[in-house]
């Protein structure tokens, strides 16, 4: 099983605005008032899928911050939100982040808590790589040491764990549930996905004594509820994965922080003569 080989282009940006036009990405002017530009990459939604999510990255972003959307030929939406679709969509968000920084973008942010290509992406490019996965369990692990996750479908658990190891994060676990309810039919069973949530996120904080609940998935949170409500029905934090990827990227840029080249070093290319 694979993708299509290349990313989409043009990219689409948006600067205070919740409706997605498209744009060319190269000479695009930017505008004085734009301080940072961001670039989400998308796989492949069907439109009202595509607007729904582009519309939650725009309310995610602060005042001054200007976000492109590059799209790669791949989807989650159709497939098991498991390591198979982040392993074989990681080239094509590197290919992205390499044209958005040659283009001016000072972050890259891959939509959706698998944290596609983000290892692969920091290889390759200066600018900061923000997964929202990693960015919300490190925001979790410095509020409690009791977080209760929540994803999409068991069979997205494993992935899950491997990516909570290496983000070192696997000791506040407390518990994983799934709700049992794909991707593809989430718009169609919104209330039924509330219900779930709200019933797996308390058998959690009631069996499991979590202290916050950390939804892997942006789809639950916030494209289809917001993390404020489902905190008020539980009594205790739920956090958002897509807003704090996006404001990680701000302050990564605001404050002129990048991932250490100790970590991801650059090799010269070489010719033979």
């Amino acid at each position: 099983m694979g993708f299509p080989k290349g990313a989409g282009i043009p990219f689409g940006r948006e600067r205070g605005s919740n409706t997605a036009r498209e744009f060319k990405l190269i000479d695009e002017s930017v505008g004085e008032e734009s301080f940072v530009k961001i670039m989400v990459v998308m796989g492949e939604y069907p439109p009202e899928e595509r607007e729904r999510r582009r519309a939650a990255v725009l309310k995610c972003a602060s005042a001054g911050t200007e976000i492109g959307f590059g799209v790669i030929k791949a989807t989650f939406f159709v497939r098991a939100n498991a390591q198979i679709n982040a392993l074989a969509a990681g080239p094509l968000v590197a290919e992205i982040a390499q044209k958005a920084e040659a283009n001016g973008f000072d972050a890259v942010v891959p939509f959706g808590t698998l944290d596609a290509g983000v290892e692969l992406a920091r290889n390759l490019v200066r600018i900061p790589v923000i997964g929202a996965g990693q960015s919300v369990m490190h925001l979790g692990a410095q509020l409690s040491n009791r977080l209760g996750v929540v994803a999409y479908e068991t069979t997205s658990i494993p992935y899950m764990r491997k990516n909570f190891h290496a983000w070192r994060v696997s000791d506040f676990v407390v518990g994983i549930r799934a709700i049992e309810i794909p991707l593809l039919d989430s718009t169609q069973n919104r209330a039924a996905m509330r219900e779930r949530f709200l019933q797996m996120s308390r058998d959690l904080v009631e069996r499991d004594d979590a202290e916050i609940i950390v939804p892997m998935g942006v789809t639950m949170v916030p494209v289809q509820y917001s993390a404020a409500e489902f905190s008020q029905e539980l009594g205790v934090p739920v956090l958002d994965a897509l807003a704090t990827s996006i404001q990680t990227a701000e302050i990564m840029v605001r404050t002129g922080t990048t991932h250490s080249l100790k970590t991801y070093p650059r090799r010269e290319t070489r010719t033979t003569a």
